[in-house]
């Protein structure tokens, strides 16, 4: 393991502490448990969102199982242990998993739903709303909570971003082309029908 992975593991894990970051980097590691969190808010776009808000919902959806089941093919893999097998001294937050470590599933779970909701989201109002960012931050909190709370090293939580970014764009793609052709929203130079309702879905999204 290269040196300063494990280093900055013990920095985020055992220095850069403070009791009130362990009940906030604690609650959102578990937020993530089984993408429960993300779920909850596809649901809320999927319902308040109108019809483009369905496809938004239905890209971030289709994403986030892409990066689970990828997530743990790749543990399967590559078997890396947990930092409690190699760093007796890491100190544990939430209940171990028994899973191997590499790469990160709640990083791959958020990023992957957080990237393709932003992307067809984007491409239907031309901008990312402001609840776009707020997701890709959630997404960065929570993954950098399962280093703090002792079950990850830094860089099998920076693999699952990258796999849940590669993940999300290829959701995106998928649902918002086959989107297009029933005249929803669709990726840059798709174009369809419903014109007007989308104008005003596409208002209610990006306020």
């Amino acid at each position: 393991m290269a040196g300063w992975d494990q280093a900055l593991f013990h920095s985020i894990n055992g220095s850069w502490t403070a009791p009130a970051l362990d009940w906030l980097m604690t609650t959102l590691s578990r937020a993530g448990n089984s993408g429960a969190v993300w779920l909850a808010l596809l649901g809320a776009i999927a319902v308040f969102g109108g019809r483009t808000g369905r496809v938004v919902a239905l890209a971030g959806l289709f994403a986030l199982i892409l990066g689970h089941g990828a997530s743990d093919v790749l543990k399967e893999l590559t078997v890396r242990p947990r930092p409690l097998a190699s760093a007796l001294d890491a100190r544990l937050l939430v209940p171990r998993p028994s899973s191997y470590a590499f790469p990160s599933g709640h990083a791959a779970s958020a990023f992957s739903a957080a990237t393709g909701v932003v992307l067809v989201a984007r491409w239907s109002l031309k901008r990312v709303p402001f609840w776009g960012w707020g997701m890709l931050a959630l997404a960065a909190a929570i993954s950098y909570s399962r280093v703090y709370v002792g079950v990850h090293y830094p860089t099998d939580v920076l693999a699952g971003a990258g796999l849940g970014i590669a993940c999300g764009w290829i959701g995106a793609r998928c649902v918002a082309g086959l989107a297009s052709r029933t005249g929803r929203p669709g990726p840059p130079g798709k174009t369809g029908g419903h014109h007007e309702e989308d104008q005003e879905v596409q208002y209610r999204l990006g306020r």
